[in-house]
């Protein structure tokens, strides 16, 4: 499976200059990731990229095309499309031409790519994820090589480039306070406690993280049938209000919309699964 991503060379090294100069610019066939959460066939937009760099891929109409990797993650390394290059991967040429990537990026980040770009296509509610921090990466990496790849954490950024709805909860923390004294279905679920110790904690960083943490620990773990009925009290509340005519507040939802699909970038060599 082929997606045409094209490599601009900027060497900083003489010695690297002259290997390169022969190919600055080569084609890659990226990684296509078949988690079960993706979209199926030619429903995903991440097998309609894949068609697009290459017209003779052929999409099997019940398998899941989650993510394409555009990258040298150890899990999906990009393959270079270029016989006159030696190299076989994006990975393995980066090693041999390390300058490649500047010397301030080189040098920081120890001759490796230091980000890996994804396009997602998603049909169901991904899984929620806890990323390391640099220093737990490396402990994790130590110890659980095999489902920690690399010693590299984990921040993201995500762009919405088609259609989108996704919750929006952790922001600032006056604003879930907010929530907490505006939506009592909300306050029910995360309870009295959490959110006294979330009102008095404002102003002080350290216990803000503890009190939203216990917050959220508290609504994720409540019993089922607590959150069916109080979601169902919400409803009944918020549209009895709007046939009122009343400005209820409720829980946000976002949606942007644009043409394409879903961009996530990540740490280069994270062991992300979704």
């Amino acid at each position: 499976m082929s997606c045409k991503v094209y490599h601009d060379v900027r060497t900083t090294v003489e010695a690297d200059v002259a290997a390169m100069e022969e190919v600055r610019v080569f084609p890659l066939s990226c990684a296509v990731q078949n988690y079960a959460w993706g979209k199926v066939g030619l429903d995903s937009e991440v097998a309609k990229l894949v068609v697009g760099g290459d017209t003779s891929t052929v999409i099997e109409a019940d398998k899941h095309y989650a993510e394409l990797w555009m990258g040298a993650h150890p899990k999906g390394d990009a393959l270079i499309k270029d016989n006159r290059i030696a190299q076989r991967t994006l990975g393995q040429w980066i090693a041999d031409y390390p300058a490649c990537l500047g010397s301030k990026v080189k040098d920081t980040f120890q001759g490796q790519l230091p980000f890996l770009f994804k396009v997602l296509s998603v049909n169901t509610a991904l899984s929620i994820q806890a990323h390391p921090n640099r220093e737990l990466a490396g402990r994790l990496h130590a110890q659980f090589p095999e489902h920690y790849p690399d010693n590299n954490h984990k921040p993201e950024m995500a762009i919405a480039l088609t259609h989108f709805e996704g919750p929006l909860w952790l922001q600032a923390c006056g604003r879930d306070h907010w929530l907490l004294k505006s939506v009592p279905e909300f306050h029910a679920l995360v309870g009295d406690e959490a959110a006294q110790e979330l009102q008095s904690s404002i102003g002080e960083a350290r216990r803000i993280s503890l009190a939203l943490k216990k917050c959220f620990t508290r609504m994720m773990n409540c019993e089922k049938k607590v959150f069916v009925d109080q979601l169902n009290m919400l409803v009944k509340r918020v549209t009895e209000d709007a046939a009122a005519g009343k400005d209820t507040p409720a829980v946000t939802e976002s949606c942007c919309s644009a043409s394409t699909p879903s961009i996530r970038v990540t740490s280069a060599v994270s062991p992300s699964t979704s």
